[in-house]
């Protein structure tokens, strides 16, 4: 079975399923809970998954509203507020006043939090230089900026009513 575009540059269906099929493979890797528990631990973080990816979301959006925190995440207000007042008990967010609307809070992490932060970007990556560790430089460029390109790509579906 070819893996190659055929002779009038189409790409077979072939290809198609293993790409499927890798990302499923990449997916139900990064999603378990043993992959997230390495890297944390890994980074000497003691936070669980849910926790640190709303420490990940408020890093990444802040200055951000509480219910704009809960729509990114997918999950109702209460359920983040939970997850953000024991962020806050730990040090790791802050909230203040939004200039804007006095009655809103903003949510931001703390130096704590971006240290913790930074610590398991750091593993993500030291395990992400691990995994391609017998890869040729120019292949690990090749494919960092492929799949960056992929993920744009994919991500414009995310608009798509229907596909």
């Amino acid at each position: 079975m070819s893996h190659m575009p055929d002779p009038d540059g189409r790409v077979e269906d072939e290809d198609y399923d293993l790409i499927e099929r890798a990302l499923g493979r990449v997916l139900r890797v990064v999603r378990s809970p043993r992959f997230g528990d390495a890297i944390r631990g890994r980074a000497g973080i003691k936070l669980d998954r849910a926790s640190y990816g709303v420490l990940e979301r408020v890093g990444a959006l802040a200055p951000v509203r509480l219910s704009d925190l809960a729509q990114e995440l997918g999950v109702d207000v209460s359920t983040v507020s939970r997850q953000v007042q024991a962020l806050e008990q730990k040090g790791l967010v802050d909230r203040e006043p939004d200039p804007v609307d006095g009655r809103a809070m903003l949510l931001q992490l703390t130096r704590k939090g971006n240290a913790v932060r930074s610590k398991v970007q750091t593993a993500w990556q030291e395990t992400i230089a691990g995994a391609l560790i017998d890869w040729k430089p120019d292949d690990i460029t090749g494919f960092a900026a492929l799949l960056h390109r992929f993920a744009s790509d994919l991500a414009s579906f995310e608009d798509v009513d229907e596909m």
